[in-house]
């Protein structure tokens, strides 16, 4: 069961990337709200150039270690699910259209435009870090 929990888990939140990213990415409307700014990332954070290749490969790569790290229970199935769906959000995304939507600007401190799988990673790997803490100080 724990499992199946997982798999929809991830097909929630890959939904979620998926269908924010059409909505606020092909909607041009949208635009006024100094909230979303359209971008595409052909590279990887703050668009560093990386063949297409090589990041597929790491991200196919993550992908495997995050459920082997879940199936050996390193992992909670938030963790590892907010952490494979955003991976597999913006591999859909390279694989499709060779490089990542974003749309997500908060305009602070020339901070980069994100995506709803960039907000998934990040929270999976700040919880992970909680985590890890929380059980060094136990």
């Amino acid at each position: 069961m724990k499992h199946v929990n997982l798999r929809i888990s991830i097909m929630v939140f890959v939904g979620i990337d998926l269908l924010s990213k059409y909505i606020f990415y092909t909607k041009e409307y949208l635009e006024q709200f100094s909230l979303f700014t359209p971008a595409f990332n052909e590279g990887i954070s703050r668009s560093l150039p990386v063949p297409l290749i090589i990041i597929i490969l790491i991200s196919i790569g993550g992908i495997a270690a995050f459920i082997r790290i879940f199936l050996k229970k390193k992992i909670n199935r938030i963790i590892a699910a907010l952490l494979i769906a955003g991976t597999i959000g913006n591999l859909i995304d390279r694989i499709i259209y060779g490089g990542v939507r974003d749309f997500i600007d908060i305009g602070l401190f020339n901070f980069p435009i994100f995506n709803f799988a960039d907000i998934m990673l990040s929270i999976g790997v700040i919880i992970r870090i909680l985590v890890v803490m929380l059980e060094k100080k136990k």
